[in-house]
């Protein structure tokens, strides 16, 4: 099995699963749309069936493991919370593909929660551990139905109007820390301070 061949069915099959707003494709459409034979998609693929969760994991993973080697070096949970923020807009609105497949998916399909159970929960873990968060574990899915709402929001903007991509990101972050209990001199400054490195796809 080519790794490359299969990372090219994979890309192929998210932009047909965006496009059609439907969790399922064909090996013929599947084909197609990767510019391959239908005896390369067999070769490559082990269960069409389960595709769309192997396609929107990985890219959970992927975009999570990106985020975490740039935030990594933030010690605070406040500006790693603002941080993680903007780099997952921006790894959506830089690849425009991600970025609509996220606007379709990224509240309903299970297997892109990781993007927002990953590093932003324990983010907001440690924030409230150190008194600067003010929430109850019982609204703990309420904050991430909050963060994941509002970053892709701001995705289905940016990509209509990307010149307004880095404010609308900043603006996102710092109106989410404000909710979590932030004051609004910390939020502006956490949720404007320096992006750190990070490696785009």
């Amino acid at each position: 099995m080519s790794s490359n061949a299969q990372s090219h069915i994979h890309r192929a099959a998210m932009k047909l699963f965006s496009e059609h707003g439907a969790m399922q494709v064909s090996v013929t459409e599947l084909a197609q749309a990767a510019g391959v034979a239908r005896g390369t998609i067999y070769n490559n693929l082990d269960d069409l069936a389960g595709l769309f969760d192997v396609v929107a994991l990985e890219l959970s993973l992927e975009i999570n493991a990106r985020v975490v080697r740039a935030t990594s070096r933030l010690d605070d949970p406040i500006r790693r919370l603002a941080a993680g923020v903007r780099l997952y807009i921006l790894s959506a609105t830089r690849d425009p593909e991600v970025g609509r497949f996220l606007i379709r998916f990224g509240l309903s399909a299970e297997a892109l929660r990781q993007l927002w159970t990953g590093q932003p929960l324990a983010d907001l873990i440690a924030g409230r551990a150190q008194g600067s968060y003010d929430f109850t574990d019982g609204q703990i899915n309420w904050v991430i139905a909050l963060i994941s709402g509002a970053a892709i929001g701001v995705i289905a903007c940016a990509l209509e109007r990307p010149e307004a991509e880095a404010e609308a990101g900043m603006d996102a972050a710092e109106r989410i820390l404000l909710a979590l209990g932030v004051s609004r001199e910390d939020a502006r400054t956490h949720a404007r301070a320096p992006l750190p490195p990070f490696e785009e796809s």
